[in-house]
């Protein structure tokens, strides 16, 4: 399994290629892509917010408290600096003292979180939250878009990390972490389910504008130019 530094760097450096070809291609303006990179960064540690160590957990969701509240007050704009810092306070403290207590009694470590359900789940939350927030349908996509990125790469990482090329060995973690649900905890799995299920028959009334959009996603990077142009002399 990838240790936290691991899963950050590798996220910070996926993030980091996803927001440069959304800035580079004005799928997003340039405030926008440095909040996606933050995003996407710090979405790579979301399947350990079910971490047995206190430390890290603990880590995890000061962390996750700080980012939440800066993607509120940059979301949703107070009206004086004293709304700013009750907001900023009031979010980290929920994360904290709140969200936090009911991860650690209800998840099992490399459990539920670890699945493609759990990153779908992260995924559609994104997306829906950011919608309620006010914000465009472009930018909520990509929220979701940078969430499954950052997600998916921590699964990734830590089936890679299962694998011993050197001495040819497949440790006993292998397969846990990139699931497609987790069968042991049936409820988790049908809870899951049935909130990506809900999330989907929200969404539905706008998949037709979902799906023109990723269209104008498609086009814009067909036009991206990955190697610098030169001009040739005559």
């Amino acid at each position: 399994m990838a240790n936290f530094s691991t899963h950050l760097k590798v996220s910070i450096f996926t993030s980091a290629a996803l927001s440069s070809v959304v800035l580079n291609t004005h799928i997003a303006t340039a405030s926008e892509s440095i909040l996606l990179f933050m995003i996407g960064a710090l979405s790579g540690l979301l399947p350990d917010l079910d971490a047995d160590n206190s430390n890290s957990i603990d880590w995890l969701f000061s962390i996750l408290g700080i980012t939440l509240s800066i993607s509120f007050i940059l979301l949703i704009p107070q009206s004086s600096v004293v709304a700013l810092w009750l907001m900023a306070g009031a979010v980290y403290l929920a994360t904290h003292w709140l969200i936090k207590p009911i991860f650690e009694k209800l998840t099992v470590h490399r459990g539920s979180l670890h699945s493609i359900f759990a990153v779908v789940m992260f995924t559609l939350i994104g997306v829906i939250g950011s919608l309620l927030l006010s914000q465009s349908l472009n930018m909520s996509l990509l929220i979701g878009l940078f969430i499954a990125l950052g997600s998916i790469t921590h699964l990734v990482l830590d089936e890679a990390y299962s694998v011993d090329l050197e001495n040819n060995v497949i440790k006993a973690s292998f397969g846990t972490a990139m699931k497609l649900m987790d069968l042991r905890f049936p409820l988790t799995s049908i809870f899951q389910a049935v909130l990506i299920g809900s999330s989907l028959f929200y969404l539905y009334p706008t998949f037709p504008e979902i799906i023109t959009q990723v269209l104008i996603w498609h086009e814009k990077i067909l036009l991206i130019s990955f190697i610098p142009q030169f001009p040739l002399d005559n």
